[in-house]
This record gives structure tokens, sequence and C-alpha cells, in this order.
């Protein structure tokens, strides 16, 4: 046994639905298989929230320990 995966775009999944399922071959099985593009896992948002940014947010610090001392002494 075999087995296809095909992506398409919505413009020609009826049509190609439409032949596959009329062709009446015997040993073939036909699963369709929806994909929800609004669910999202939270590591897929995060990745395309940043995937176009660059981000130097710690760069600047030479003293870790010393920026979180003056952090907390600010609070």
């Amino acid at each position: 046994m075999h087995t296809i995966k095909l992506k398409m775009e919505d413009s020609i999944y009826q049509n190609l639905m439409f032949i596959l399922k009329n062709l009446n071959v015997k040993g073939l099985e036909i699963e369709e298989i929806y994909e929800n593009k609004t669910i999202k896992n939270t590591k897929t948002k995060i990745k395309e929230l940043f995937s176009n940014k660059k981000v130097d947010a710690f760069k600047t610090i030479d003293d870790p320990m010393q920026w979180q001392k003056q952090q907390r002494d600010e609070w």
C-alpha cells in the first residue's frame, strides 16, 4: 500500500476531488484532511511573530549581575 499527500489551492480542490472520487478503482481509499489555519500552537505563533525581527535586548549589558541589582534597586 502507498500513501500520497497532496497540498492544493482551494480553487482546484473541488475539481480534483471530483476526479478522484469518480475513478471507482478497487483498492483506492480517499481520506480528506481539513486543515484549520486559524488554530496554531503557541510555538508557531511566536516563531512567526519574531521571524522578521532583530532584537538585541541584552547585548548592551556588560555585567548581568550588576544590571539585575540596578533593576531591583529601582523598584
